[in-house]
């Protein structure tokens, strides 16, 4: 009898063994032993009473995970700092249940006696064959590896952010997440980008800079389809599709759906131009029209009509040329129909239907719809002549009546009539042209309501009903 007593007793304990040696291999576990109870030894085994308190306490601390107990020792420790150092950057899962010490409240080895009935997997493995999570958040029920995870985690739900930046005083809840922002201090960027060299101090922020060399979008818009290399480029376009204007000015409560667009804003109040140019001290709102402006000093013009081989110092500019080749118009004029190439023309065009002429002569008091022509007008008080022929040297006022003059001198003659084939050198004298061919005669006497196709024969024809001479009669 006591032979089978003894059989049955290691029948009993042998699984458990094994149970037991294969738990304390497992780092995710970390067998833990009672600090009251010594190791277990060969010796130990042989001793039958022994053999059964020691395999209850390496029980008891094998499946205490598993109560409920630790779940509440869990909400209660949870806020603990971890001082475990090998907390990874990329926040990879770390080992600390050896952290762990058994409670007063930890269950009796008989309620541990009826746990063991489980299948033995149960306690390190989960239903998909992974490592089983033992670590649950008290608030949302969300599983971890380890206690370390669970506690970064909490920290989404607190709002806790321990680790503190000693330079700039800025908080954040990973370790992790602080050694990245103090490479922002030292100027480290460890990261390189395998293509063009350049630096990130951030896996993420080299991430986002590959797909410039790949061309990946993966960010699509559900409403028009556009897609984006960056979530955050996403988030700004889907504002076009709602109307979103988060960003409000605290001056006026202008409100912007980029909060870019509301900086540069604000310096309209401020009167700030921060980006200053190095040669003419002329100062931006934004660094890019500073760049533009730079070309009119280095004459660069990096932007080329792919018909005509015009190049230009904006992109901007090249659009508007490019439909003198297509012929788009797609400015249309509200009141008349008439439509433009260029949105700024047709701005000029709709002041001639408002009547309105905000640029005042400060000399004559003549008003002009544009300041470019007030410019040209002052010249007349001034008597100014910038633009002087290289062949004559005679000077003009205007750059356009240059041109016109230097066709004189060229032969040149690109205006042709499309009826007979007649060239000219203006293009105002083609339209006058085109009149003998129409029958237009669209300049009327005020006196007896004849009517002439050139401005010209009108002036001649009042001097009829005025009895003032020509002055072609002085030279007869």
């Amino acid at each position: 009898m006591a032979e089978v007593k003894l059989k049955e007793e290691q029948e009993l304990w042998e699984p458990a063994e094994v149970e037991n040696r294969r738990i304390k291999e497992d780092p995710d576990c970390g067998g833990v032993q009672s600090p009251h109870e010594p190791a277990p030894s060969p010796v130990q085994i042989k001793e039958e009473p022994k053999e059964i308190q020691i395999k209850q306490e390496s029980i008891q601390v094998i499946v205490i995970g598993k109560s409920e107990n630790e779940e509440s020792l869990l909400h209660e420790v949870v806020k603990e700092e971890d001082g475990d150092e090998a907390e990874s950057e990329n926040s990879s899962d770390t080992d600390d249940s050896g952290d762990w010490t058994p409670s007063a409240e930890s269950p009796t080895p008989k309620t541990h006696t009826a746990q063991l009935q489980e299948p033995a997997l149960g306690n390190n493995v989960s239903e998909d064959g992974g490592p089983e999570k033992l670590h649950k958040c008290s608030q949302c029920g969300k599983r971890f590896l380890t206690r370390s995870n669970l506690n970064r985690h909490v920290r989404t739900h607190t709002g806790e952010k321990p680790f503190r930046c000693s330079d700039c005083a800025k908080e954040f809840a990973c370790r992790s997440d602080l050694k990245r922002h103090i490479r922002s201090h030292m100027g480290e960027k460890p990261l390189m980008c395998s293509v063009c060299g350049k630096s990130f101090s951030q896996n993420s922020n080299l991430k986002t800079h590959m797909r410039t060399h790949t061309g990946e979008k993966p960010f699509m818009c559900s409403i028009c389809g556009n897609n984006f290399s960056q979530n955050a480029y996403l988030k700004t376009h889907m504002r076009t599709h709602t109307g979103e204007k988060p960003f409000r000015c605290s001056v006026c409560e202008k409100s912007f759906s980029r909060n870019g667009e509301l900086k540069l804003h604000m310096m309209t109040h401020s009167g700030e131009k921060p980006f200053r140019c190095s040669v003419c001290a002329m100062s931006f709102l934004e660094n890019n029209v500073l760049k533009k402006h730079m070309r009119t000093h280095t004459g660069e013009k990096p932007f080329m009509c792919s018909v005509c081989a015009v190049s230009f110092s904006r992109y901007g500019n090249l659009k508007s040329h490019m439909r003198t080749h297509t012929g788009e118009r797609p400015f249309r004029c509200s009141f008349c129909a008439m439509c433009f190439s260029q949105n700024g023309h047709l701005k000029r065009h709709m002041k001639l239907h408002t009547g309105d002429k905000p640029f005042r002569c400060p000399v004559c008091g003549k008003d002009f719809t544009l300041n470019v022509n007030l410019k040209i007008h002052m010249r007349t008080h001034t008597g100014e002549k910038p633009f002087r022929c290289s062949v004559c040297v005679k000077s003009f006022s205007r750059n356009s009546i240059l041109k016109k003059h230097m066709r004189f001198h060229t032969g040149e003659k690109p205006f042709r009539c499309t009826v007979c084939g007649k060239c000219f050198s203006q293009n105002g004298n083609l339209y006058t042209h085109m009149r003998t061919h129409t029958g237009e005669k669209t300049f009327t006497c005020s006196v007896c309501g004849k009517k002439f196709s050139q401005n010209g024969h009108l002036k001649r024809h009042m001097m009829t009903h005025t009895g003032e001479k020509h002055s072609n009669d002085n030279f007869l």
